[in-house]
């Protein structure tokens, strides 16, 4: 009996692995209007409130969030010092605002140092922080379109970037860490 190798394998569509994932039942409301800062250390804070704003995520006292919210959540789950009028924000790859989302239930995805191309798809399966290293400073998530990410900015004037991000200012104010909520733990 002679052996004969399979000449023919059929094929199988090829599924590229997708760290973030469409989510059944998972929603936002990516129009869900920003949250403006007060004080020079909370864009951090503000961007969580308006995180949770558009996930639905009602305040700890009630109805919806403010930058305050989110300094007190942060100083509860984290401790006192994730926050602080010296500081900002203690942790710039956002460990600390995932362990937030975490505790209320949401499934996260912590991008550090990430690309254009790689936040730009992320965006397709949900909200979220985006920090840049340059910039020092946090801001909502909305979208990606055309070529510019659509912010829920905090302080929509902090060094010229308004409430989208173009290529070049991208480039200028990296490297870039991202918070991005894509579902529900």
């Amino acid at each position: 009996m002679s052996y004969s190798p399979a000449l023919y394998t059929p094929s199988k569509p090829y599924e590229p692995d997708n760290p973030f994932g469409p989510q059944p039942g998972f929603s936002y409301d990516r129009n869900e209007p920003a949250v403006r800062q007060s004080s020079s250390w909370t864009c951090s804070c503000a961007s969580l409130a308006w995180v949770m704003n558009a996930l639905g995520e009602p305040a700890p006292g009630g109805g919806k969030w403010n930058e305050w919210d989110g300094v007190d959540e942060l100083r509860r789950i984290c401790g006192w010092w994730a926050v602080s009028p010296d500081y900002g924000l203690a942790y710039a790859s956002g460990a600390d605002l995932e362990t937030v989302y975490a505790t209320y239930g949401y499934k996260v995805a912590r991008l550090l140092n990430v690309e254009w191309s790689t936040l730009a798809t992320a965006t397709a399966y949900g909200v979220g922080q985006l920090g840049g290293a340059r910039w020092y400073h946090w801001t909502g998530l909305r979208d990606y379109d055309a070529d510019l990410f659509l912010l829920a900015n905090p302080a929509p004037t902090w060094k010229g970037v308004g409430d989208d991000l173009d290529p070049d200012e991208y480039a200028a104010w990296g490297a870039w860490n991202a918070v991005m909520i894509v579902g529900r733990l």
